[in-house]
């Protein structure tokens, strides 16, 4: 499947890169020391999209508050890490029948639920799945043809029992709509993911390059095809004109071959995957930032744009309803050409670019991690609270 994919069985691609900068954290331990099992197939340096940040910030939250974290995923990860990234499958075979604390397990690949199952169940623990997307509601979006076996899964998870993070209530409202989900007080709640990198200084004196800036996944859900059609018109209109796209993706080489067949060779620039000081470099000094998706779950790059202080246009995904307010922090754009008039106009308007990226940056405070981790972390106490340690339903697997 192009474009979506649980990821167990999906390598995702080495990077050096987006965690570089840490965010602070409370140096206040807890006194109640939990054992968190975080089951990922995105852990540094091997990120696919935002699920790989979350996770990595989550675990250094969770030991900063003094608990006890196990990050388990199916590939190998960076020895400079704080926490430990143990083989999924290894851990499951060696499994030990009391881990010494009270213990959630937390998954946050739906691929990998099975596995986190299986130790839940082993463990008298908890489960616990964040559902940082909906194969159901991506295929709708990019207008696909469903296959049975995945709708079938993610009918079958939601089905089993435990409890649920949302990343947004657009989700949330996606599962109930596809598979008719009842969401049960205490079960489910809706938590969004933080800002992975500190606040860019918007004041700098040295603005311009690029003009446009996009950052994040090569898909065509990610509305790269509207960027392009705005790159026709505002080149053709400023020979100057010069826009930085940054990613991997299914559409990386085909926007590389665009580039050349176009002659925008000195106008785009694509250099792929990039590290967190390059892009903080790009955030100080563009102009604007566009990211106009039809499909978001939450949408973490548009709310790492805004709250770096840029002047974002984001696209009509429904996910970025979670901090977004279009005319007020950020614009909005509906198609190709309002893009292109939007970029257009901010180009031209630099009062209006600086409004919306102090508006923006405001969003830092109210996203930063500490926050979200004690969301989070509440969560986890409110789950062993209840005394409810079966992790599934078996006879609705």
């Amino acid at each position: 499947m192009t474009g979506f994919h649980y990821g167990y069985g999906y390598p995702p691609q080495a990077t050096s890169a987006r965690w570089e900068w840490l965010p602070r954290y409370p140096s206040r331990k807890t006194t109640h020391p939990l054992e968190i099992l975080l089951l990922t197939s995105e852990v540094p340096p091997y990120f696919r999209g935002g699920l790989g940040r979350h996770v990595d910030r989550l675990a250094r939250y969770l030991m900063s508050r003094g608990h006890l974290v196990h990050v388990l995923s199916p590939y190998p990860a960076d020895d400079r890490l704080p926490y430990p990234v143990s083989s999924l499958d290894l851990f499951i075979e060696s499994l030990p029948l009391n881990l010494g604390h009270q213990t959630v397990v937390h998954v946050h690949d739906i691929g990998l639920w099975p596995q986190g199952s299986i130790l839940a169940n082993a463990l008298h623990s908890p489960l616990l799945t964040t559902w940082h997307t909906l194969y159901a509601s991506w295929v709708q979006h990019v207008s696909l043809i469903p296959e049975a076996q995945t709708m079938d899964f993610e009918r079958m998870v939601l089905g089993a029992g435990g409890y649920h993070i949302w990343v947004s209530q657009f989700l949330l409202s996606e599962a109930q709509a596809f598979y008719q989900y009842h969401s049960a007080s205490g079960h489910d709640w809706v938590i969004g993911s933080g800002i992975s990198f500190p606040q860019v200084d918007f004041s700098a004196e040295v603005k311009g390059f690029p003009d446009l800036l996009y950052f994040g996944r090569l898909e065509v859900e990610k509305g790269i095809d509207w960027i392009f059609h705005a790159l026709s018109g505002l080149i053709s209109r400023n020979r100057h004109f010069q826009a930085v796209l940054c990613g991997t993706g299914s559409m990386q080489e085909q926007i590389r071959s665009l580039i050349h067949m176009e002659g925008w060779t000195n106008n785009v620039y694509a250099p792929g995957l990039i590290g967190d000081s390059e892009l903080a470099r790009y955030l100080s000094t563009a102009s604007l930032a566009v990211l106009p998706s039809r499909f978001e779950p939450f949408g973490l790059t548009a709310l790492e744009s805004m709250a770096s202080g840029v002047a974002t246009i984001v696209g009509p995904a429904a996910g970025y309803r979670e901090f977004a307010l279009p005319g007020l922090n950020c614009l909005q754009a509906t198609d190709a050409t309002a893009l292109m008039d939007m970029v257009q106009y901010l180009l031209s308007h630099p009062d209006r670019r600086r409004e919306l990226g102090h508006r923006g940056a405001q969003l830092s405070s109210e996203w930063n991690w500490t926050k979200i981790g004690q969301k989070i972390e509440d969560v986890y106490h409110r789950i062993l609270a209840t005394g409810d340690f079966v992790a599934t339903r078996e006879d609705k697997l």
